[in-house]
């Protein structure tokens, strides 16, 4: 055997061995670092979860307020049109037709009261009811506090 062909055969085996063991080293790390990220990315991910409910919930907020201003003026509008078609009808016509029974200022308040519920449930004589804030708790357990991990 000639010494050219010895060291290139052994140049392309270090070529595969180096190969080899790069892909070796690439997977191990890339495992490693999964692992790390799983870890982290529960943190985040619990940070993430809860800056997203709090915007959610804003938005949320705005949508029933701004609905509430939508509904409010639109009451307003159908009471001035009731009014304006109640005027009119009078000009045209020996007929009378009411004018709106809501004024503007009593838009904005509602007055609506309403009981808060009953308990109808059968008990005896110092046993909570259903509506009671302790109903369905036992003693030993409303100290332990649940376990809250991140």
């Amino acid at each position: 055997m000639n010494l050219e062909e010895f060291n290139i055969i052994i140049f392309i085996t270090g070529i595969i061995i180096g190969c080899v063991a790069t892909l070796a080293l690439k997977s191990y790390s890339a495992k490693n670092n999964s692992k790390k990220a799983d870890s982290s990315s529960n943190i985040i991910t619990m940070k993430s979860l809860q800056q997203e409910l709090d915007s959610k919930q804003v938005i949320i907020d705005n949508f029933f307020t701004d609905s509430n201003e939508q509904l409010m003026s639109v009451e307003k509008r159908l009471a001035d049109l009731r009014n304006s078609l109640a005027d009119n009808a009078s000009q045209l016509s020996n007929i009378k037709v009411e004018k709106s029974t809501t004024n503007n200022a009593d838009t904005t308040e509602e007055h609506t009261f309403t009981e808060p519920p009953r308990d109808y449930a059968l008990k005896k004589d110092k046993e909570p009811g259903m509506l009671s804030e302790t109903f369905g708790f036992d003693e030993r357990n409303i100290d332990i506090e649940p376990k809250r991990t991140i």
